[in-house]
C-alpha cells in the first residue's frame, strides 16, 4: 500500500465526520479520495497561487485557510476562511481551463487533502448527492459574500460583529472563541477597511467586557452585545 494511501485511511474517521461525507461507508469515501495527498502546510505557507492552473481540489482537515486576491489598489481582501470540513476549488473544475481565482494561505499549522482535478471529474460526478452537497456549500458562501456586499455601506463596528459572529456560529465552542484565529490585519483584509479602525473597535470592546483578545486568540464573552452590533443579519 502506498504511504499517500495509508495517510488517507489513518484520515477516515475524520474524513467521515465532515458534512459532505456524511452517509458514505469507509470504501466509499475511499473511492472518492482517490489519488489523494495530505499536505501539512506551517503558518502562512501557499497552498496555491492565484492564476495558477487549478490542478486539484480537496477539503481541510485540519486548522484554516484564507483565500484572499489583490484589490485594484493592490491590497489583499480576503474572501473566506475555510476551516475543517470546508471544500476547496471543487466549484471552478468543470470549466474548460479552470485556474485558481484566489491565493491560498496557511492559517497556522494545517492540513489539506489534495486531490486531484480527475478524481472530481469521475468519481465525484458521478454522485449527483455529492455534487448537491458541493452547490449547498457554494451557495452557502456566496450568501456570505452577499451579506458583506449589503453590509458595504454599514459602520465598521456592524461589519466587525458579523465576521466574528459569522465565523463563531460556524464554529461554536463552549469558550467563545473565534475560529479560525484572526489578526487584527487580517480582519482589516476581510472588510476593507484599515488596520488602526478595526484595532480601535476592538479596544473599545475588550474595555467594555464583550470581548477577550490574547496573541491571535478572540473570545466573544457578552455575544448578546456583539449582537446588538450586527442587527442587520437575519441570521443574527
Amino acid at each position: 500500500m502506498r504511504p499517500q494511501t495509508e495517510a488517507i485511511e489513518a484520515a477516515l474517521n475524520e474524513l467521515a465526520e465532515f458534512s459532505i461525507f456524511q452517509g458514505k461507508s469507509r470504501e466509499q469515501i475511499l473511492a472518492l479520495c482517490e489519488g489523494g495527498q495530505i499536505v501539512a502546510c506551517a503558518h502562512r505557507e501557499c497552498l496555491f497561487q492565484m492564476g495558477d492552473e487549478a490542478t486539484f481540489f480537496g477539503i481541510v482537515l485540519s486548522g484554516a485557510f484564507k483565500l484572499s486576491r489583490p484589490s485594484l489598489e493592490g491590497e489583499d481582501v480576503i474572501m473566506h476562511f475555510p476551516t475543517a470540513g470546508d471544500l476547496v476549488a471543487a466549484f471552478i473544475l468543470t470549466q474548460p481551463k479552470p485556474v485558481f481565482p484566489v491565493t491560498a494561505t496557511a492559517m497556522g499549522s494545517s492540513r489539506f487533502l489534495k486531490l486531484p482535478k480527475e478524481t472530481y471529474l469521475t468519481s465525484w460526478k458521478a454522485h449527483p448527492e455529492l455534487i448537491f452537497k458541493v452547490q449547498e456549500m457554494l451557495a452557502t458562501r456566496m450568501s456570505i459574500l452577499h451579506d458583506q456586499k449589503v453590509l458595504s455601506k454599514a459602520p465598521l463596528s456592524q461589519k466587525v460583529a458579523v465576521l466574528l459572529m459569522t465565523l463563531f456560529k460556524k464554529n461554536p465552542n463552549d469558550l467563545g472563541f473565534v475560529n479560525p484565529p484572526l489578526t487584527r490585519k487580517e480582519i482589516a483584509e476581510s472588510l476593507g477597511s484599515s488596520v488602526e479602525s478595526v484595532i480601535r473597535i476592538m479596544s473599545d470592546w475588550s474595555k467594555q467586557g464583550f470581548i477577550r483578545t490574547e496573541d491571535l486568540q478572540i473570545q466573544i464573552l457578552r455575544p448578546e452585545k456583539i449582537l446588538e452590533q450586527a442587527t442587520f443579519s437575519a441570521k443574527s
